[in-house]
């Protein structure tokens, strides 16, 4: 079992004083991989509701709450280590160019020693796409076209592509394809999430997704694999829960939200639970509060991963 740590990228402060420290604490402490997740603007009247999680779970989304770009705070951390991964947990891939994304992903992969993870969604705030001149109802179609355009420009030289949205003939990616481009994980926890991982991806990247959640999971993955002739054996699995230290219930930033178990012993039974499923990663999200983050991960690391 692997387990990541979502960067401070949201929060109430931002500054590299805060970032930094919790980089180097995954590094130090031995986790796999920082993760960094992506909103471009928060809007006051807001009637998107978050899709992610069970039923009476809501992320406490405001203006107040600021946002790092991804791609951008990956990139300083990269520079400030050596071993840990670097995954966006998730890109919104419909805001953004595919030709470009395509770019800063590969760039960041070669600097950073091939630790990126490219993970990508189709996203859901309605009023987010709106100010960025996009329709939200055409954000599957966006998701799954700028997915073919990532493999092609990654894989072909020279590439050609002819869709609804990009349309480009005989070029090559300004960073040529190279034999190890950053692994593709599609988020989202609908079938349509599904079927867009065994199409486009290398992994499935699941939020607020419980234990007893993942034999859904992997037969609807089952099923879908064998409609697409694709083996869901092929994707790595992963999912990103809340933890809270011991005490520190008050620190969580999801009304309703079921954190990694009440104890150490109840996280370790719960990670071992997820490892029986095939789930092979496990994103943890400790809180808002940036300068208590690193206390948390001492003590996660200390007591929990510990028993691995």
């Amino acid at each position: 079992m692997k387990i990541g740590v979502a960067l401070p990228t949201v929060g109430l402060d931002h500054s590299a004083d805060l970032l930094l420290p919790v980089a180097e604490a995954a590094e130090r402490l031995g986790f796999d991989s920082v993760w960094a997740t992506d909103h471009a603007l928060m809007s006051y009247e807001r009637e998107s509701q978050y899709p992610y999680g069970h039923s009476g779970t809501e992320i406490a989304l405001n203006p107040g709450i600021g946002w790092l770009e991804p791609l951008s705070a990956l990139s300083f951390v990269a520079a400030r280590t050596e071993r840990v991964g670097l995954g966006t947990s998730v890109l919104v891939l419909p805001y953004r160019n595919p030709v470009l994304v395509a770019s800063q992903a590969a760039t960041l992969h070669l600097l950073s020693g091939d630790r990126l993870i490219l993970g990508v969604g189709a996203g859901w705030m309605r009023e987010e796409f709106k100010a960025l001149g996009l329709d939200p109802a055409e954000r599957g179609a966006r998701t799954d076209e700028y997915l073919a355009v990532l493999g092609t420009l990654w894989r072909d030289d020279p590439a050609s592509f002819e869709g609804r949205f990009v349309s480009f003939e005989d070029v090559v990616l300004g960073l040529p394809p190279r034999d190890s481009a950053p692994p593709l994980w599609v988020g989202g926890n609908t079938r349509a999430a599904l079927r867009r991982a065994l199409r486009h991806g290398d992994g499935w990247h699941g939020f607020e997704v419980y234990p007893e959640d993942m034999a859904d999971v992997r037969a609807q993955l089952d099923e879908l694999g064998g409609e697409l002739g694709r083996d869901p054996a092929e994707l790595e699995l992963s999912v990103v829960r809340g933890m809270v230290p011991p005490g520190r219930e008050e620190e969580s930033f999801i009304e309703g939200r079921r954190n990694l178990g009440a104890s150490a012993g109840e996280m370790v039974e719960e990670l071992g639970r997820y490892a029986e499923a095939g789930v092979g990663l496990v994103v943890i999200q400790v809180t808002l509060l940036a300068p208590l983050m690193p206390e948390g991960m001492e003590w996660f690391a200390a007591e929990v991963m510990s028993q691995f």
